[in-house]
């Protein structure tokens, strides 16, 4: 069994600068060198090269890995330590050397196609839970709107799936759902190393969503839009639809005027860059440009934001392997956000979400997460 030799040469160019450590959630939380993305590199190339064993201890400064591409865009010598990391990890999954509990994820995955192992054709009940007008489920349509695991299937995260179809409906689009034809994008797959079923699975949502007619998909996971818009052409090729985050479709409503918000938001708000939509995407003034249009919203900023922006700590799949890490990270992102005097923390991202909930009722907090759309949703005129 090898180790692909692109992925190889690029842990080998690591110069061992430490430009990287400092703001790598991983070392922030061990303090330990070997979990730093330069440590990181230099386990890689132990293990290929013999001099490693992939003890417990390797496997877990793999795995609390969040993929918050900080590394990647700090790399003076423009290492792919992110893509090294993916392909570390499926080669020891390949090894049997990963955390057990994502077994569970890839049962769940094959059996439900969805991260909860919920029977997928619950996938539209949220729909029962707003108040809605008839929703379109694997009907034509102009656009789709890819709804994803989390706000799906997540009771807290259910009201970003729910503001959106709002939005969409105010906005005058035609659009559908896909239902129980809706399979998870296959993220977790591609970052937890488990990686047998992606293909079937990229495969079988551009086909769903090409058979209904549609020339647009707008989703409300970044995880879910980096997988289609980077993942999927590699599989398929041209998708034969247009992919958007809501975030896009909201600033494209503004600047068109079809979008007018008049109704007040009195709070302090500041805004947490996901991670996938931020570093990854580079995707950081559509939110500012649809908070500052809210009247009365004021909108402050981490100090740390934008490129430097502290990961939530829920990415990698970390949320599910080490959720001690994932909430500790947290904590500090809603400590920062309570110095700035801030009433609610606003991303655009349901994992973002779901992990700074939990970090705000672990602690106590009075602080309020939610997501852009859920904003715009309930500040919509008739």
């Amino acid at each position: 069994m090898s180790f692909p030799k692109e992925l190889y040469e690029q842990a080998f160019k690591c110069m061992r600068c430490g430009f990287c450590v400092v703001k790598c959630p991983a070392w922030e939380t061990t303090g330990w060198e070997s979990g730093s993305p330069r440590g990181r590199m230099l386990q890689v190339k132990g293990v290929v090269d013999g001099f490693l064993k992939p003890t417990d201890y390797l496997i877990e400064n793999i795995y609390k890995c969040t993929f918050c591409e900080y590394c990647l865009w700090r790399c003076p010598a423009g290492v792919e330590t992110t893509e090294v990391i993916k392909g570390f990890r499926e080669f020891l999954v390949k090894l049997g050397k990963y955390p057990t509990v994502l077994d569970n994820v890839a049962e769940a995955l094959a059996e439900e196609h969805n991260i909860y192992n919920f029977p997928n054709d619950s996938r539209a009940d949220w729909i029962d839970y707003a108040d809605l007008e008839e929703v379109k489920v694997g009907e034509p349509a102009e656009v789709v709107y890819f709804v994803g695991c989390v706000s799906s299937m997540t009771g807290r995260a259910m009201g970003i799936a729910s503001s959106t179809a709002r939005i969409l409906s105010h906005l005058g689009f035609d659009w559908t759902i896909l239902g129980e034809d809706e399979w998870c994008c296959g993220n977790p797959m591609v970052l937890s190393g488990r990686v047998e079923g992606f293909e079937e699975a990229a495969r079988h949502n551009v086909e769903a969503i090409r058979k209904l007619g549609a020339k647009l998909v707008v989703m409300s996971c970044p995880g879910c839009y980096k997988t289609f818009t980077r993942e999927y052409p590699k599989i398929v090729g041209d998708l034969g639809f247009e992919v958007k985050h809501m975030l896009q479709v909201l600033r494209d409503a503004l600047r068109d005027g079809k979008l007018k918000l008049s109704k007040p938001v009195e709070a302090t708000a500041v805004y947490h860059d996901p991670c996938e939509l931020g570093r990854v995407e580079e995707m950081y003034d559509a939110a500012r440009e649809v908070l500052s249009a809210i009247p009365g919203l004021k909108v402050v900023e981490f100090r740390r934001s934008r490129f430097t922006s502290r990961c939530c700590g829920a990415g990698g799949m970390v949320k599910a392997t080490y959720p001690d890490m994932a909430l500790g990270l947290a904590k500090m992102r809603v400590e920062e956000a309570l110095e700035l005097g801030a009433d609610m923390v606003v991303s655009s991202c349901p994992t973002c979400k779901l992990n700074m909930m939990d970090a705000i009722a672990d602690s106590g907090k009075k602080v309020r997460m939610v997501d852009v759309t859920e904003i715009i949703g309930d500040i919509l005129e008739a």
